[in-house]
């Protein structure tokens, strides 16, 4: 087994392991209405409040389509607006509504939770090793973003 071939089982087993910690392959994220991808389109949306479809294409790579049918879900719950921008009345910016900011913010609770859940037995140094591995993988992987 070469080095890449390594690195990508290692990286494989630690999604298999992290998927179940998170309970990302339950039908609801953490017991809620949404899917995984819907928790992080919300999420997008508020963090980046006034952006367009596109813009969450590109930073998920999800399917224009598939992002569609979310939003237009959202819309019909009253989480989230389309406001026209002034310089092309055709384009919308999506903003959460008081709602959609309310459920946001539920969801980033409960994920804080369990996150906090799986952590609280881990003394200062664990915690810090968690956090500089945590921070090594995103350096590494993350390069080609920049």
């Amino acid at each position: 087994m070469d080095r890449y071939d390594e690195v990508c089982s290692k990286i494989r087993a630690f999604n298999r392991f992290y998927t179940v910690q998170m309970e990302l392959l339950s039908s609801g994220y953490l017991g809620s209405d949404y899917s995984v991808t819907e928790t992080r389109v919300l999420f997008e949306i508020k963090n980046h409040s006034g952006c367009m479809q596109s813009d969450i294409v590109k930073t998920l790579h999800v399917d224009k389509s598939y992002l569609s049918r979310i939003i237009r879900r959202f819309s019909a719950k009253g989480l989230v607006e389309k406001i026209k921008c002034d310089g092309d009345k055709r384009a919308e910016k999506l903003a959460l509504t008081e709602l959609g900011n309310v459920e946001t913010e539920n969801l980033i609770a409960l994920t804080n939770k369990r996150i906090n859940a799986q952590i609280s037995g881990l003394d200062q140094s664990e915690c810090d090793a968690l956090s500089d591995a945590l921070d090594t993988v995103i350096s590494i992987l993350g390069k080609e973003e920049h």
